[in-house]
């Protein structure tokens, strides 16, 4: 008898959950029909009511099972229902100031992934330089869709403030970058330079080597490049100024070696992005998506986060990052059903992944004590 309840059981939630896939998921909320919501709810709730009037001692691991699944569920299609109130009670302005605030907090985790309590000495200004920019873009839009919307909302009032707090921070934070980067003695500089440099080697080798050029993006290069560029000035002028140590100068002969490599590869990028029709892109990206979900399958999925490898999916939400950035200024400039379905399963993947890294950070803490 409990067999064939956790069996009924079971297909009842296979059956709402292919409903919810299917009326729900990746569909725009201010077309959902709130009521069809309503009864989903109703018949997860009923799920967990019949397993809660069974005595707990008599439930067993597979009736327990099904009741966390109906348990999450039920809090995942609240959640929905909310938004999709929300949604709908501001009108179309919702869905795209959600946009700037997703992409907001993904530079959030970015910055506590790459800067928060780390060696400001060994930090990648040109990076913090770029997410200050896309800050700035985003409170640009959001401010527009503030402007838009005819009453008040202080949903949205927040979450610019949050994101103007975070800029002004952030650009702080650049300045004490610089200072702690042109601090020491020349020799100890030229060591910052080197540290920095191999970060730059870091980026090429996570995010160009060995992967298809069409689906790389040119300005991430171009930030590359022009901060090894600074950083070839910086040694030169070490050397100019009385530094006299055998590493500077095998460090500057690396860097000009890799610069030169670095450019001729970018421009390699920028032709064959140019030579490429956009659709074509897309699809592109699209594969380099799903390449990014296998790789995280098999290193992440399963494993216990105290032994995994946090670098390694630091890199993964770096790279998922730039695909999704792509395609989002890709949306911005054709309408293409294709690229907005995959922008939107990005989106819910990099969401996923980026708090699985906090999860792994905070389980790795845990195991140092």
């Amino acid at each position: 008898m409990a067999n064939n309840l956790v069996e009924n059981l079971g297909k009842e939630l296979e059956q709402i959950d292919r409903e919810y896939a299917s009326d729900f998921a990746g569909h725009s909320r201010l077309t959902r029909d709130i009521s069809q919501m309503d009864r989903m709810l109703k018949r997860v709730a009923a799920v967990v009511e019949q397993v809660d009037r069974i005595p707990a001692a008599a439930q067993g691991p597979d009736l327990a099972r099904v009741r966390e699944a109906a348990s999450q569920s039920l809090e995942l299609y609240k959640t929905e229902r909310a938004a999709i109130a929300k949604a709908q009670e501001v009108g179309p302005a919702f869905e795209q100031f959600s946009v700037e605030a997703t992409s907001a907090n993904f530079v959030f985790a970015r910055y506590m992934r790459n800067f928060a309590g780390k060696d400001r000495a060994t930090r990648d200004v040109a990076l913090l330089g770029e997410m200050v920019e896309d800050l700035r873009q985003i409170d640009k839009r959001m401010t527009q869709l503030l402007e838009s919307v005819n009453k008040g909302n202080t949903d949205f009032e927040k979450d610019r403030k949050v994101v103007r707090e975070n800029l002004a921070q952030y650009q702080k934070e650049i300045e004490l970058i610089e200072g702690a980067q042109t601090s020491g003695t020349a020799e100890e500089q030229a060591g910052i330079l080197a540290t920095l440099a191999n970060n730059q080697f870091a980026i090429y080798q996570g995010h160009f080597a060995g992967e298809p050029r069409v689906s790389r993006r040119p300005a991430l290069l171009m930030r590359v490049t022009a901060t090894l560029k600074k950083i070839k000035d910086r040694m030169t002028a070490l050397r100019a100024g009385g530094l006299e140590v055998e590493f500077n100068e095998k460090n500057l002969k690396i860097v000009e070696d890799r610069l030169k490599t670095y450019e001729n590869e970018l421009a390699e990028v920028r032709k064959l992005r140019q030579a490429t029709p956009m659709t074509d892109i897309m699809g592109e990206l699209g594969g380099a998506a799903n390449k990014l979900f296998d790789d995280y399958r098999g290193a992440f999925a399963d494993k216990p986060r105290s032994q995994a490898d946090a670098p390694r999916l630091a890199l993964i939400c770096d790279k998922l990052g730039e695909i999704r950035r792509q395609m989002l200024d890709m949306s911005f400039a054709e309408d293409s059903e294709m690229n907005q379905k995959n922008l939107d399963i990005v989106t819910e993947q990099l969401v996923m992944f980026e708090g699985e890294y906090e999860a792994v950070a905070r389980a790795q803490q845990a195991w140092a004590k």
